[in-house]
């Protein structure tokens, strides 16, 4: 249903921004001398922040860990580790960087490491883990029945042999881990029946190998990469005795289990060719995956039904399937003389899902028996664009393009044991085209403007892009310490298919300027503004009745604004004070009974504007001790609120001091 795809968009759009403010901690200023000590043949620059982390909350602390998550602990803030051989020449290696940040139990903990040997070797560490709190505060009736509470571990190796050589080598391994506790809901066993809380036990796995070379020769680089992507989910859902959230519904649950293993393999190949001379380049790139998935889901549910019979219930889903894809994309670029690009690429991608995956469910009490099948899913799309690029004087510069793109849609579908077989297809062709001038009137001034027209004859949903235009215009000026930038861009759609109607319009505007007069003082501010308001026709089903002709209106209006000083104090301290403030004013309503647009349900009412309001102030404290020892202490605020719904609201007073050293 839109209005819940519209409150999901809003809370994406307004959890980035409240992202968007990073934690006070760890500290920016260096310590120690800016060339390091010397030790041997070898440069050492080094430092360490360790300190404590402090927070109190009020209000919603699921909110809190869903978007902020920061808690008490003694941390080892961030590090940072670089020994470089004084000649280039060092026996085993030449240069060794490490960096950490938010090691010792923060949410976000983070190392990478670099080891090298001039013209032998280089070996890249990622490391990251997320402990990622989702308590699914809008989803379904329930709180605290739709909680994903886990973490997320990645780490990426890559060993690179002879790096500086026309011919070198790649290696690499990279794992991906989640694992943690969650809980969902499942309704049982009729369309009125009662709903129940899962447990489930989250756990995925990702691993995947890649060997590959690159080769200069003749001003021609070739690369290529053969890797091996292997992924598991073994997670499981269980429930004993559950009287179910409806109490005064008499379906029960005497025992529920489901397991879903789902195991793939992507064996893949990547090539890429690139050349350039003086008037002409080309590039060409290719990637062929040969996907195998396997699934299946075992799932039994017994318990009393709504009618006082004993049930069980037994589904079954399986399948497995290849899913090869083709995605490929040549570049041509000539450049006749200095002053003029011209630019035409080809591209062609194509996915298909092809094998045989069986729904099957089997109530024991009714002795009945469904089924159904998928067999076929494939997607080709084939596209060209060119583009022109003219620098026609000093002051103007202008450019332009037309692409061309055609998708073919494929779908089977089959009932086993009749003769029905579902087969669609669906062919949609896009026309776009770009234009835009670029200005230089004085020399602190550049101006961007830019415009673009599309057109698809039968777009794949009811939201995607038909008929729209987008507007777009940039301005910079810069002079000496000051620098300003503006931006706005307008994207226009609309959409009218047989099942539906759909309209959106867009509009964001943002300012930024910085100015640093002094040496020891800087300012930075920035405001933005992003408008969304979408349109659309539904039907729906209400007390067993189909209800048509309703609209899907949502209506936002975000505004986010920053600002921060930095003053450098007597030359051993500096002071960091800043706010950011994020606002959605919705469709303008002051409250939530007050009469709004669209539909007068209140369903409808409630779910097509989200407004809100949050805000960050924050400051930090840094005093040099000594040439190589800096103390520093930091505080940040958050405060959230929901306009019209605010069970969700809280306030947070997170801070930290610590110790940055160099040794």
């Amino acid at each position: 249903m839109l209005p819940a795809t519209h409150l999901f968009g809003a809370l994406l759009l307004v959890a980035a921004a409240c992202l968007a403010q990073p934690t006070v901690a760890p500290t920016l200023e260096p310590v120690g001398p800016a060339r390091g000590d010397n030790w041997n043949d070898y440069n050492i620059v080094d430092s360490f922040e360790t300190g404590y982390r402090f927070s109190t909350t009020g209000g919603s602390l699921d909110q809190y860990r869903s978007t902020v998550n920061y808690g008490d602990g003694v941390r080892l803030l961030a590090s940072f580790l670089s020994i470089n051989s004084k000649d280039g020449h060092g026996k085993f290696f030449d240069q060794i960087v490490l960096t950490t940040q938010g090691l010792g139990n923060d949410p976000y903990e983070s190392a990478t490491l670099r080891i090298e040997k001039n013209r032998l070797y280089r070996y890249d560490l990622n490391w990251r883990l997320n402990d990622y709190y989702n308590p699914g505060l809008r989803t379904g009736g329930q709180q605290g029945q739709h909680l994903l509470d886990t973490e997320y571990t990645t780490s990426d190796q890559d060993l690179t042999l002879f790096p500086q050589s026309n011919v070198k080598f790649f290696l690499g391994y990279t794992r991906g881990d989640q694992n943690g506790p969650a809980i969902s809901t499942i309704q049982l066993f009729d369309s009125r029946g009662n709903e129940f809380p899962l447990f489930e036990n989250v756990r995925r796995v990702r691993n995947e190998y890649r060997i590959g070379n690159e080769i200069r020769l003749f001003g021609i680089r070739f690369t290529w990469m053969h890797g091996w992507e292997d992924f598991k989910e073994d997670s499981a859902f269980s429930s004993g005795l559950n009287l179910g959230n409806n109490p005064g519904n008499p379906t029960t649950l005497s025992s529920f289990q489901r397991s879903e293993p789902y195991h793939g393999t992507s064996p893949y190949w990547r090539g890429g060719l690139f050349t350039e001379r003086e008037h002409f380049s080309a590039s060409g790139r290719a990637t062929y995956t040969s996907g195998q998935r396997d699934f299946i889901l075992d799932e039994n549910a017994a318990g009393p039904s709504r009618f006082g019979l004993d049930t069980v219930r037994q589904v079954v889903t399986a399948g497995n399937a290849q899913r090869p894809v083709f995605a490929g994309n040549l570049t041509l670029s000539y450049f006749p003389i200095s002053k003029l690009t011209l630019t035409n690429q080809t591209t062609v991608n194509n996915i298909r899902i092809d094998g045989n995956s069986v729904y099957a469910e089997f109530d024991n009490a009714a002795q009945a028996f469904q089924y159904a099948a998928f067999e076929f899913l494939g997607i080709r799309t084939l596209a060209n664009e060119t583009s022109l690029n003219y620098q026609a004087t000093r002051w103007l510069g202008v450019y332009g393009g037309y692409q061309y793109s055609d998708r073919q849609i494929r779908s089977q579908e089959a009932t086993l044991g009749s003769a029905f077989n579902a087969t669609s297809e669906q062919t949609n062709a896009l026309h776009e085209g770009l234009f835009g001038l670029r200005l230089k009137p004085v020399k602190p001034l550049s101006i961007l403007l830019e415009g673009e027209v599309g057109h698809t004859n039968r777009p794949l949903s009811p939201i995607a892009e038909r008929n729209y235009h987008v507007l777009g215009a940039r301005l910079q000026y810069k002079v000496k310490t000051f620098s300003f930038t503006a931006a706005t861009r307008e994207n226009y759609n609309t959409n009218s298919v047989s099942l539906s109607s759909y309209a959106s319009h867009s509009r964001n505007y943002s300012a930024d300027a910085s100015w640093t007069p002094r040496n020891w003082f800087a300012l930075d501010a920035g405001y933005s503004k992003l408008h969304l308001d979408t349109a659309g026709g539904i039907d729906y089903f209400a007390n067993g009745q189909s209800i048509t002709g309703q609209q899907s209106i949502y209506v936002s209006n975000l505004h986010i604004a920053n600002l921060s000083a930095r003053f450098a104090l007597n030359k051993r301290a500096d002071f960091l004070a800043g706010y950011s403030h994020t606002q959605d004013t919705g469709d303008g309503r002051s409250s939530l009974l007050a009469p709004g647009i669209g539909p007068a349900l209140p369903a409808f009412q409630a779910a097509q504007t989200f407004p809100l309001r949050f805000l960050s102030p924050m400051a930090r404290l840094s005093i040099q001790i000594t040439e190589k020892i800096r103390w520093n202490v930091g505080y940040q605020y958050y405060g959230y609120n929901e306009r019209f719904l605010n069970g969700e609201d809280y306030r947070a007073h997170t801070g930290y001091s610590s110790v940055l050293w160099s040794f």
